[in-house]
Order: structure tokens, then C-alpha cells, then sequence
């Protein structure tokens, strides 16, 4: 995946910043368009105690900050849990395929692409969702601005201090993204997307395999298992 992700951030270099799919020069029809008006929802969560309302054992996964990685990916292992009650409840925070999912508040600036994998989802007050208007840009052709660093000056500049670092929606909102005409876009989506497919199957295949080693250790170190007559 790490690979996967340096073909990404090579791909973005050459079309956003080198150009090199224009000649070396700013296409004219590129245009800088706010993030939010290219998504559907810019919005955060909220903690179910403020609410009265108590995390459970099991039930809808609940994505804190802790749970998203620096690699982009989802860590299960951290996640904690909401009944169906307190989902609905927190409906704003619903998370949904395809939305990126962004820290800003604690450690800021860890994000993730959302797949069918770790739903049904909710997140806190930590964690931005950004849901993209597939109407106006496919969900891979944003996630490339944040896998590409994009975002990184234009957020550190603007950082609030307070008990804890934080970044605001109105901030995150007001992000500006290179835009393309439809056709070009979509030259550039045909490359990108199936390096974020790939990069979720092996996200998907490294928890199964995860689950896998958890389950059989055990048994080999207590000799519930033995192996000694596998011939290597």
C-alpha cells in the first residue's frame, strides 16, 4: 500500500503541480473551486455522553481520531460502540461510503477513504466528514488532493490554538481544489481509482489476515495446535 500510495502522489505531482500532462504550463480550463462546494456534507460528529447516551460493547462502529492511521487506513481495534438509538441520533454524523474522513482536533490531519468494510459508522466532534457531490467530482479524484499533501500548508496556516489544537469546518470548508473539465477528470480518476480499489482490498485482506494470526497464536504457544509433524 505504501507503494501503491507513492504511485498516487507521483501521478498527482505530475498533473497538479508539474503540469506535465499540459505541457509543463496551468491548463487554462483549471479552475480553483472551495471544498465545499464540491460536496455533498462538510460536517463533525459528536460524543454520545454529552448526549447521555453510553458507549455499548457492540453495535454501530464509532471512528475516534485514534482509529484512523497514518497510513490511511481504519484501525477496528480502536473503535468504540453505539446502539442503533444513539446512531439515529446522531444522524449528522452517519458516515457513508466513499466519504473521507479527516482528524481535527488532537492529532490533526490523519484521514482515510470510507468503504463498505468498516460500516455502518458514526464518528465525534474530532473527526470531519467529507462527503463528495459525485455530481461535480468522483470521490477518488478529491481523496488524490489529500493522499497528494494538498491541503497541508493551506491547514497549518490556519490551526487554532486552544486547550488542544484544532482545525474548524468553516476552515476545511474553504479548502481550495483544482478543478478540470469533465473529460480531463476523468482521464485522471481512470489512473488514480484503481490504485485506491487495490489500496482497500489489501486494507480489507490485512484485517482478515490480522483476525487469522490473533485466533491462531494462542492455540500454537498453548500446543491446542500442534504442529510439529508439518513437514517444511
Amino acid at each position: 500500500n505504501d507503494n501503491l500510495e507513492q504511485q498516487v502522489k507521483a501521478l498527482f505531482k505530475s498533473w497538479f503541480i508539474d503540469f506535465e500532462p499540459f505541457g509543463g504550463e496551468q491548463p487554462s480550463e483549471m479552475q480553483f473551486i472551495p471544498l465545499q462546494n464540491l460536496c455533498k456534507v462538510v460536517t463533525k460528529g459528536t460524543t454520545p455522553t454529552t448526549l447521555g447516551k453510553p458507549f455499548t460493547t457492540s453495535g454501530i462502529n464509532f471512528i475516534k481520531a485514534e482509529s484512523i492511521l497514518d497510513n490511511h487506513s481504519i484501525d477496528t481495534d480502536k473503535f468504540a460502540y453505539i446502539d442503533e438509538e444513539t446512531n439515529t441520533m446522531l444522524k449528522r454524523s452517519i458516515i457513508e461510503p466513499n466519504d473521507i474522513v479527516f482528524t481535527i482536533a488532537g492529532t490533526l490531519g490523519r484521514f482515510a477513504l470510507i468503504d463498505e468494510s468498516v460500516l455502518p459508522a458514526n464518528t465525534n466532534q474530532a473527526v470531519a466528514i467529507i462527503r463528495p457531490d459525485t455530481s461535480k467530482v468522483a470521490a477518488s479524484y478529491l481523496y488524490s488532493f489529500f493522499i497528494g499533501n494538498w491541503h497541508n500548508d493551506y491547514y497549518s496556516k490556519r490551526v487554532q490554538q486552544a486547550v488542544q489544537a484544532n482545525l474548524s469546518l468553516t476552515t476545511i470548508k474553504s479548502l481550495p481544489i483544482a478543478i478540470l473539465c469533465d473529460n480531463t477528470m476523468k482521464k485522471y480518476d481512470e489512473l488514480v481509482n484503481p490504485l485506491f480499489a487495490l489500496m482497500k482490498s489489501n486494507e480489507v485482506e490485512n484485517r482478515k489476515l490480522s483476525i487469522l494470526r490473533d485466533t491462531l497464536l494462542p492455540k500454537l504457544m498453548s500446543g491446542e495446535l500442534d504442529v510439529s509433524d508439518i513437514d517444511l
